[in-house]
């Protein structure tokens, strides 16, 4: 990879404002400040066309030609202790990796119109179906994506046809029974056993279904609950929180459909009543093979390092929403091998990968 594609104060800014983003880490939907200070870069640095969406913003690199070929960058952060948000999922870095990339493109003729997306809420699953709006707007023939991963050789391009991040969401599973004496359980109806049970059988009915399909599917009990500690009251109200994915999108339909039905069966066994809520549904992320061997093409000739991983990763990405609407390439691009793993408190995105990554998109961009 090149080390000159930035002067030494381009390359001061753009460090500068992954540190200035890295500062004000706001969770998602919550990105106020994160969206401002975006904004108020493009407008000082650059003549792009910008457009202010209310929870996210796009920029415009227009030409007035045929072709438009997007990029997009996810801003918001996860949640830390005492309440607090912090960026310890590289989402600084995938930011100012885009404004690097305004940087790089700004005022020179590519035969095409780029755009830049900036996306809230990816966290929760839920920016990327807001920002679909995006292809009501503009023309949009083809939109990339990365994530930096840890562990990997710094730069180096993780490529993938077929399901690059699994299919995911979490569930939350209610019991509820009736209250008594803790002296007298025989008067109430308890849900602990059922809650229990379904606990137990989940992560077992993933693994059926895995077999089944050939395809990774996971149930994990991420928590439950019965009863308080209130010695005198039996337990009456209980919950099986579990987050369940699969690589496979009808993996991870079979999966819901699965949980629901044992949730129904084991309440009508224990005489207990059931709620079922989903939260954070990501689809699955996933490469049409065409387009992963064009971007091998395009690494090839700027002799950009890359590698196809053997399996899909586990973590899921809401930018299988764009897929949906058109050509759609998301890749992973290594961070260092020493770096800690995402969403560790001891992880934070390296200033070295925010070059190499603006170099993989212009890359892109460039027949």
């Amino acid at each position: 990879m090149s080390n000159t594609l930035f002067n030494e104060e381009q390359l001061l800014l753009i460090k500068t404002a992954r540190h200035r983003l890295h500062d004000i880490p706001e969770l998602s939907c919550e990105e106020k400040n994160t969206k401002a200070f975006i904004l108020n870069f493009l407008a000082e640095q650059t003549t792009l066309e910008l457009h202010d969406m209310g929870l996210w913003m796009y920029a415009v690199h227009r030409e007035g030609a045929g072709k438009t070929t997007a990029f997009r960058a996810d801003f918001d952060a996860i949640p830390a202790e005492n309440g607090c948000a912090a960026h310890r999922c590289g989402h600084d870095g995938h930011t100012a990796a885009l404004l690097a990339l305004a940087l790089l493109i700004e005022g020179k003729t590519f035969g095409q119109n780029i755009i830049l997306l900036f996306q809230h809420g990816e966290e929760i699953g839920v920016g990327g179906a807001d920002c679909c709006k995006l292809f009501e707007l503009e023309h949009i023939e083809r939109i990339y994506g990365c994530h930096n991963i840890p562990g990997e050789p710094m730069g180096l391009v993780l490529l993938k046809s077929g399901t690059f991040a699994c299919a995911s969401c979490g569930m939350q599973i209610d019991f509820i029974g009736k209250p008594t004496h803790a002296a007298y359980p025989e008067n109430g109806i308890n849900p602990t056993p059922a809650a229990a049970q379904l606990a137990i059988d989940l992560p077992i009915e993933a693994q059926r279904i895995e077999d089944t399909l050939g395809a990774m599917t996971i149930a994990t009990i991420v928590g439950m609950y019965s009863g308080e500690k209130a010695f005198g009251v039996a337990a009456s109200k209980g919950a099986v929180y579990a987050t369940l994915r699969s690589e496979a999108q009808h993996g991870l339909d079979m999966l819901k459909e699965a949980a629901a039905k044992e949730a129904a069966e084991l309440a009508s066994k224990f005489g207990v009543e059931h709620r079922i809520a989903l939260f954070d549904e990501f689809p699955a992320t996933v490469n049409e093979a065409s387009v992963v061997r064009e971007a091998e093409d395009k690494l090839i000739k700027r002799k950009i390092g890359y590698k196809y991983p053997d399996v899909p990763f586990r973590w899921s990405e809401d930018f299988g929403h764009y897929a949906k609407h058109t050509e759609a390439l998301f890749f992973g691009i290594g961070s260092g091998e020493a770096t800690a793993p995402l969403h560790t408190e001891g992880y934070e995105y390296p200033d070295e990968l925010i070059e190499k990554t603006a170099e993989v998109f212009l890359g892109l961009i460039r027949e």
